[in-house]
C-alpha cells in the first residue's frame, strides 16, 4: 500500500476512536463507511476496526466502573456472545449489502425523528423501556452487527437512550459492554477468517493516534454541557445512517 493510502486509513481510524470516545459510541460507523470509500477491503476493515474498538475501550473504561449498570450488563453481555457466531455466520453465507440498507435506512430515520421530537418537542412523555427482556434483545442484536460491522454499540445505544440513564451510566455501561463485547467479537472475527494480512501491521500503526483520539476525546466530553448530550447522540445516529448509505 501506498503511504497516502495508509494515511488515509490511520485518519479515519482516528476519527472513529474520536467519536467513540467523545459520545461513547459510534467509531465502527464512522470508520467503516471511510475505510470502504479510500478502497480498504472489507474483512480488512472489519478486524482492524474491532481490533481499536477494543483497544479505545480499554483506555476509556478504568475511570467509569462506579456508574455500570452491572446486572443490565451482564445480561446484554451474555446475549451478544450467542449474536456474534450468528453474525459470523451471516458475514460468511449472506448478501449484508441488504443488511446494512436496511441499518442505515433505520439509523437515519430514528435518528432524525429522536432528534426532532427532542429538540422541537421535549415533552415528558416519553416511551421508557423497563423490562429485562429488552437489554436481552439489545444484546442479542449488538453481537450479531459486531461480527458484521463491528457496530454493536447501535442497539445498546438506542436501549439505553429508550432506558433513560443518567449521562454517566449511559457512557459507563456503554464502554463496559463494549470492551467485554469487544473481546468476544475479536476473537469471533481471529478465527472465522476475517483477519487478513493487513489487520495487525495497520492496527499497530494505529496505536499512538488511538490513544490521542481517546485524550482529546475525554477532554471535550468535560467541557459539553450535560443537557445537549443527548439530542447530539440522536443528531450523530443519524449521521452514521447516513454515512452507512453512502458507502453502499
Amino acid at each position: 500500500m501506498s503511504i497516502t493510502l495508509i494515511t488515509l486509513i490511520l485518519l479515519a481510524i482516528f476519527l472513529g476512536a474520536f467519536i467513540r470516545t467523545y459520545f461513547g459510541f459510534g467509531e465502527a460507523l464512522i470508520s467503516m463507511p471511510l475505510l470502504a470509500l479510500i478502497g480498504l477491503d472489507i474483512k480488512s476493515a472489519i478486524s482492524i476496526i474491532g481490533l481499536a474498538g477494543l483497544t479505545v475501550a480499554m483506555f476509556n473504561i478504568l475511570s467509569e466502573l462506579k456508574h455500570i449498570k452491572y446486572k443490565i450488563l451482564s445480561l446484554m453481555l451474555c446475549s451478544s456472545i450467542i449474536g456474534i457466531p450468528i453474525g459470523i455466520y451471516i458475514l460468511h453465507h449472506f448478501n449484508t449489502t441488504i443488511i446494512q440498507i436496511i441499518l442505515a435506512l433505520f439509523l437515519f430515520l430514528y435518528g432524525i425523528y429522536a432528534f426532532g421530537k427532542r429538540q422541537f418537542f421535549n415533552n415528558n412523555r416519553k416511551l421508557t423501556l423497563q423490562s429485562p427482556y429488552w437489554s436481552t434483545i439489545a444484546g442479542m442484536i449488538s453481537g450479531i452487527l459486531g461480527s458484521l460491522y463491528n457496530s454493536h454499540g447501535v442497539p445498546i445505544v438506542i436501549y439505553a437512550t429508550l432506558s433513560k440513564w443518567p449521562i454517566k451510566t449511559f457512557k459507563s455501561t456503554l464502554q463496559a459492554h463494549f470492551l467485554l463485547t469487544a473481546i468476544f467479537v475479536v476473537i469471533g472475527q481471529a478465527s472465522g477468517n476475517v483477519w487478513t494480512d493487513k489487520t495487525i501491521p495497520i492496527y499497530l500503526m494505529s496505536l499512538p493516534l488511538l490513544l490521542l483520539a481517546t485524550i482529546i476525546g475525554r477532554y471535550l466530553t468535560i467541557k459539553t454541557p450535560a443537557h445537549h448530550f443527548e439530542k447530539w447522540v440522536y443528531l450523530l445516529i443519524a449521521m452514521l445512517g447516513l454515512l452507512l448509505l453512502l458507502s453502499i
